[in-house]
């Protein structure tokens, strides 16, 4: 298949043997960077840059944009405290994790997600394809266009590599289950479904998605269950979701914040003022 946009390097090998953290930077395992900088109680601000890049891998995965970008605001501000601290670490980490271009990345993802046209998606998502943090969901979001383009072939390489990309991207798995579905191949789907599931058992996607192929090999009863799972964490997903906007939207816009300290005080004084004159 054709993929004229190549601007992130190969992916690192994963690191064996006893860990540093450098060598954990460069291969992208951020969460075992964070665990080590846990064990080795390395400088608290460290710790919650990292646990702050993985939470914004997290909501890139999940196609969760605010959870992101709250995330990199908050990792900025930990870097700046780590800078200020141990100027040679936090350089470290900012070479692998520039959060000027991880906003880029996450913009572009967000700005593209339902994006139609090929050649705008093609170029807009340069910023996202150029970041080992956002480039899986790039090609991830490119291999959907094509499935829906009818072009499996094609789709099918994209899915795998993203997941060469990150090996976490359980949704990139999840649509090679849907391309193993498509094609009748129920058994292979049931697999990558269960493969994404184990990456994050709170996808709903996935449970739904492997309730439908269960039931396509006559496992009627264990299918219901499973979509009936993936109902659920819809649900407590989406209430989480539209939290997470309104925080957003919140911390985007100073009136809203203001608005909102004004409904409070209004209810606290309505409260007091009931309890008073319930007193009486």
């Amino acid at each position: 298949m054709t993929d004229p946009v190549r601007l992130a390097p190969s992916p690192a090998p994963q690191v064996t043997g006893t860990p540093t953290l450098p060598d954990l930077l460069s291969a992208g395992e951020w969460r075992r960077a964070l665990a080590v900088s846990r064990v080795g109680g390395l400088h608290p601000d460290l710790q919650a840059a990292l646990q702050n890049v993985v939470d914004v891998q997290e909501g890139v995965r999940a196609r969760r944009y605010a959870v992101a970008q709250r995330a990199l605001e908050s990792y900025r501000a930990a870097l700046a405290a780590l800078r200020a601290e141990e100027p040679e670490t936090a350089a470290l980490l900012q070479s692998h994790a520039d959060p000027d271009a991880l906003r880029a990345g996450v913009d572009a993802l967000d700005r593209l997600q339902r994006e139609p046209d090929p050649a705008t998606l093609e170029a807009g998502l340069a910023p996202a394809l150029g970041q080992p943090l956002t480039r899986a969901e790039a090609l991830n979001l490119r291999g959907v266009q094509r499935a829906l383009q009818g072009d499996a072939g094609a789709a099918h390489d994209l899915f795998t590599e993203a997941l060469a990309a990150d090996p976490g991207h359980y949704r990139a798995l999840s649509n090679l289950g849907n391309m193993a579905l498509e094609a009748g191949d129920n058994g292979a789907a049931e697999a990558r479904y269960r493969e994404a599931i184990a990456l994050n058992p709170e996808y709903d996607g996935g449970h739904h998605n492997l309730g439908v192929a269960l039931r396509r090999q006559g496992k009627v009863w264990d299918g219901v269950q499973a979509i009936k799972q993936g109902q659920k964490l819809n649900v407590k997903q989406a209430k989480a979701d539209a939290k997470a906007e309104a925080q957003e939207q919140l911390r985007r816009d100073p009136r809203l914040r203001a608005l909102r300290w004004l409904i409070l005080t209004a209810v606290v004084a309505l409260a007091a003022w009931a309890l008073l004159n319930g007193g009486r």
